[in-house]
């Protein structure tokens, strides 16, 4: 387990896959999107963690999903993470102030790897950075219940596995529906933008095996 945890750490010194792995879980419509919707003045910083910690002997990390509500991102599955705050030192102490306040793993237990690749959300106007972080214990969660449904945990070898990858049409506001990829996690659907994060994160873990 810890000769993993270091060449993940190893891995993210190094050319990140970047967006050519990003848009293999991205649908039609957010390739059409990146491409003909770039960043402008008014989008907005933030930040999201891949949390890594120790369970049975393994690397497990940890999904939220967001409450039901009438947003972009309600009830979706998520990383823990957020907007840009001015009290942040910068972009990486957004993802670990987040993390605390979402799901109670204090900054001080979780040790930075190093991050992916910026990835820009049209539909909300955010630019998000990921980063991939390491604490040496299962967590006890705090959950934020207006920002946090649920808690998953799940193996991080699951991410290798190409049969949990899936397609399927999914609902969207105002009754609007799209075919897209999604990843098929302990029976939940993650697809959009975590999607498109893990799956970089997943060429990462492809280059260790």
């Amino acid at each position: 387990m810890f000769d993993l945890l270091n060449k993940i750490r190893e891995q993210l010194t190094f050319e990140l896959p970047g967006r050519d792995a990003q848009l293999r879980m991205g649908s039609e419509i957010r390739m059409k999107e990146l491409m003909f919707q770039p960043e402008n003045e008014f989008t907005k910083k933030s930040s999201v963690l891949i949390l890594l910690f120790p369970k049975n002997n393994d690397l497990f990390s940890v999904l939220i999903q967001r409450p039901e509500y009438d947003g972009t991102h309600g009830g979706q599955m998520a990383l823990p993470g957020g907007k840009y705050e001015p009290e942040d030192i910068d972009i990486s102490a957004t993802a670990l102030r987040e993390t605390h306040e979402e799901i109670g793993v204090h900054a001080s237990k979780i040790e930075l790897l190093g991050n992916l690749t910026k990835l820009f959300i049209p539909p909300s106007n955010f630019l998000v950075m990921p980063f991939v972080g390491y604490t040496d214990q299962q967590p006890e969660y705090t959950l934020a219940i207006n920002e946090v449904a649920e808690i998953i945990e799940y193996p991080i070898k699951m991410l290798a596995d190409d049969s949990i990858i899936k397609t399927k049409e999914i609902n969207l506001r105002n009754n609007f529906k799209i075919t897209a990829p999604y990843f098929d996690i302990m029976e939940k659907t993650v697809w959009g933008a975590t999607a498109m994060i893990l799956c970089e994160f997943k060429e990462i873990l492809k280059r260790i095996n």
